[in-house]
């Protein structure tokens, strides 16, 4: 048996993956571990949604090869969305790497590693590489093992469902993940409990499309999931992410502001404004609907943290559909907002679209729209000053002597944090704080005792 590095690259769907194939690992009898150096086989899980993330892939792969030379490393594995989609480049373009593990195979990861780690392996690809992701090898593994959780965090990523119906015409996702499946409601149960059992306390809700849960099965809807899942014992927060506004519906807005554990947080996937713009992108909405949605949010929760992203220069928009974005924003008072230029993918169908907007003023106008979201969210911090949070304690700066945690507003990761000094505490406490100042959209507080 061998000493197995996983290294994740992109979204927390790939970190939960990550976690259940380091599961399998470990049951099969490996040592494994996110440390790359002094493993005998690494193993990448990629991410292939947009280029930048593919070069990524590229970069990181070329690096760990590095460690044949000079760190004894015996075997370079990749897996993931990337090797879902590109398998055969990849093993033209790499010949660095051992192995190319497709979802299929998954299963066999154990076998894999084994004979990748002995220099017997008798093929590159594995898998069928474009069957798309199977939810139910995830569920056998839970079976038969469980998810290795890397680190110690209070907090977990809890997958609902794979794939997408939407269609969205600049969408990468169906190409590797396939349509939607969700996971039986007993089954996220089950797993919920188990991390509950481990001592995590905030669970995030992660899927591509999670308003849509449970309506291929006919299990219910994603509040009666929520119903479900907040009657578990030890769950202090329940956080939904990757919400599709067509789908955020009054009933929605309303469990999850009146209930107890379930955050008031809505990671709302709005794309952009303009109508033409969503309709080339075969998106639902526009501005007057967003801002209805906004406005109920706020009217209910005034301290609600709102996360959107926008993508800018898809092809055909012009400079007034590119300034009625920023409008928006302006107007909206988000916490927090991403910002991406429009990233052609071959196999969408946005990718032959007329009219492609020259790559330079797509970053001209990312660049712009990212300048003014920084400026969004530090005024944004700047309205909590003088308000009072729970925060979820998450770790030290030794160096510092400051705690870092976070609110229902933040999620992990991807949004700010909260910094306050205190040598009372202990990671995995919750906590009062009271916010005095921030830094940029992260917010400084005092430990109220």
């Amino acid at each position: 048996m061998a000493r197995v590095s996983i290294v994740t690259l992109g979204c927390p769907k790939n970190a939960v993956d990550s976690e259940g194939l380091g599961g399998l690992l470990q049951a099969g009898g490996h040592d494994v571990t996110e440390q790359p150096q002094g493993a005998e086989v690494v193993l990448v899980n990629t991410c292939g949604f947009i280029d930048p993330a593919r070069r990524e892939t590229i970069e990181e792969t070329l690096a760990l090869a590095d460690l044949k030379r000079t760190d004894g490393l015996k075997g370079l594995v990749l897996t993931g969305c990337l090797v879902a989609r590109s398998a055969e480049d990849l093993a033209d373009s790499l010949p660095e790497v051992d192995a190319l593990v497709d979802f299929a195979a998954y299963p066999r990861m154990s076998e894999i590693i084994d004979e990748v780690a002995a220099g017997t392996l008798a093929q590159r690809v594995h898998g069928d590489p474009g069957t798309r992701f199977d939810p139910a090898w995830w569920d056998a593994a839970m079976a038969a093992s469980p998810r290795l959780r890397f680190g110690r965090t209070p907090w977990a990523y809890l997958k609902i469902a794979e794939g997408c119906d939407r269609g969205c015409t600049f969408c990468a996702i169906p190409l590797m993940r396939g349509k939607l499946r969700s996971r039986a409601p007993e089954i996220i149960e089950q797993e919920a409990r188990m991390l509950v059992a481990q001592g995590v306390s905030e669970l995030s809700l992660v899927s591509q499309d999670s308003v849509m849960w449970g309506r291929d099965i006919g299990a219910g809807d994603l509040v009666s999931l929520l119903e479900r899942l907040q009657r578990i014992d030890g769950l202090e927060r329940l956080r939904l992410m990757y919400l599709h506004p067509q789908g955020v519906t009054n009933e929605l807005i309303d469990t999850m502001i009146e209930s107890d554990v379930v955050a008031s947080y809505f990671d709302l996937s709005l794309q952009h404004v303009a109508p033409q713009v969503l309709k080339a992108m075969g998106r639902w909405g526009g501005r007057a609907r967003f801002e209805k949605t906004i406005d109920r949010i706020r009217d209910l929760d005034p301290l609600a943290g709102i996360r959107s992203s926008f993508i800018m220069g898809f092809p055909g928009e012009t400079d007034d559909q590119a300034a009625e974005v920023e409008y928006f924003l302006s107007d909206a008072e988000l916490d927090w907002i991403g910002v991406f230029t429009y990233s052609p993918e071959e196999g969408t169908r946005s990718h032959g679209l007329p009219d492609q907007v020259d790559a330079s003023v797509a970053r001209e106008r990312t660049e712009r729209v990212q300048i003014l979201a920084e400026d969004l969210m530090a005024q944004r911090a700047r309205s909590l000053v003088g308000r009072r949070l729970e925060a979820l304690v998450e770790r030290l700066d030794l160096e510092e002597r400051l705690w870092s945690g976070r609110s229902h507003r933040e999620a992990p990761e991807i949004d700010g944090e909260i910094r306050f000094s205190d040598d009372g505490v202990r990671v995995g406490d919750y906590v009062q704080v009271d916010i005095t100042g921030h830094l940029g959209a992260d917010l400084t507080g005092k430990l109220v005792h």
